[in-house]
């Protein structure tokens, strides 16, 4: 019942959306999860037995758990929903937190003590771990390793210094950071930078944002001339730019799969890729805002016309599923088991066919038929099924 409700269920468990994407509910073997937006999540863990737990946070007001109380700014105790091994918050003026190394034989807690957070803290673990802070005057720590930590009327004056490290800035006219590896010097934060590969003598110089120049062998290499042209070679990726941010080109080639990528932006962009384990291609191509092509390498086909976004990332299509045929002239999915799915004109007519059923539907279902084994069906007013044949067996 698009756009009010939306149900899925499959291998992968159940999916609702109601009024997606506001209100979400995702079940599989182990988690159950509901979010209503903008603040609302609830997760149960349940199964296996013994793990079972579960969490709803009414953020930023309301935390709670299967061993959690948490009424922001009033006061609770949290353990686990915030990355903290626990929490405790008396009111906005004291909070004590704790962290747990996870060392099987002889674990090690972290405590801090805070008193109007962020402004003043201390604690320690009570094995050289510790840390001292009045923000935004001063603050120095003593971290794993012994690495320290510090400023003075942050963040214009900060170092760090450990066994391998010795590093400090200024903020924004000078700073150094130096290891046994590498050396860099920032001038005029973000302006100049200058950094040195100690082990294979490469260098990175820039004068951001207008040129770069960097040679470190098949690691880095980037000329920049901003903003008609930049060439940047990084690992296994080669990027080039003409005349940013309109044209752009990317190669890749790694371990898993090599592919070729290209924008113009914000009209045009083509994607293939080739996977090395398992010999499968993907291809999409997208002119938008009249149309999306892709063959997926799961063994997908499909097609939307018109494509109403140039960001055409698989989040933001899930987030955009539920109403997706009402936004649509034409779309159609083939799926790897031969199962098609079309829908054209706005969503006024929807159809599915697998290899044994076929369904049809006009305006949501005021009319339809459908095909399985068992007979063929006339459907009316989205609920009324009549049995009109015999079906194909």
């Amino acid at each position: 019942m698009r756009p009010f409700y939306w149900r899925q269920d499959g291998p992968r468990g159940t999916r609702i959306n109601i009024l997606g994407p506001l209100v979400r509910w995702r079940s599989d073997e182990v988690y159950r999860r509901l979010q209503i937006l903008p603040n609302i999540f609830y997760t149960a863990r349940h199964s296996p037995q013994d793990e079972r737990m579960w969490w709803l946070v009414v953020f930023p007001v309301l935390f709670l758990g299967h061993d959690d109380f948490l009424v922001f700014p009033l006061g609770g105790v949290s353990r686990g929903i915030l990355g903290l091994d626990e929490l405790l918050l008396v009111t906005p003026l004291y909070a004590r937190s704790k962290r747990t190394t996870s060392h099987p034989t002889d674990p090690v807690t972290y405590t801090i003590h805070h008193v109007m957070f962020p402004f003043i803290a201390w604690g320690s673990d009570g094995h050289g771990r510790h840390k001292f802070r009045i923000a935004p005057f001063f603050g120095r720590s003593v971290g794993r390793g012994g690495v320290k930590r510090g400023f003075i009327l942050w963040p214009f004056w900060t170092w760090r210094r450990g066994p391998e490290e010795r590093a400090f800035f200024l903020f924004p006219f000078y700073g150094r950071n130096e290891t046994p590896t590498r050396k860099e010097t920032t001038i005029l934060f973000p302006f100049y930078h200058r950094a040195e590969n100690l082990l294979t003598g490469g260098r990175d110089v820039a004068v951001w944002p207008f040129w770069r120049r960097a040679d470190d062998g098949d690691a880095l290499y980037v000329r920049r001339y901003w903003p008609v042209r930049e060439f940047r070679r990084a690992g296994f990726t080669t990027t080039e730019y003409w005349a940013w941010p309109f044209w752009r080109r990317t190669h890749l080639d790694d371990e898993r799969q090599f592919g070729r990528l290209t924008w113009v932006v914000p009209f045009y962009k083509k994607v293939v890729l080739y996977s090395k384990r398992d010999g499968t291609e993907g291809r999409k191509t997208i002119v938008w805002p009249f149309a999306r092509w892709e063959n997926t390498q799961e063994g997908v086909r499909e097609i939307a016309v018109p494509s109403l976004s140039p960001i055409d990332a698989p989040a933001l299509r899930e987030f955009a599923e539920p109403i997706r045929p009402l936004i649509s002239i034409f779309h159609k999915r083939i799926g790897p088991d031969g199962t098609r799915e079309v829908s054209a004109a706005f969503g006024i007519v929807m159809t599915r066919r697998t290899p044994d059923t076929k369904k049809v539907r006009i305006l949501g279902g005021l009319v339809g038929w459908e095909r399985d084994p068992q007979g063929r069906y006339l459907r009316l007013l989205w609920g009324i099924r009549l049995r009109t044949g015999e079906g194909k067996r």
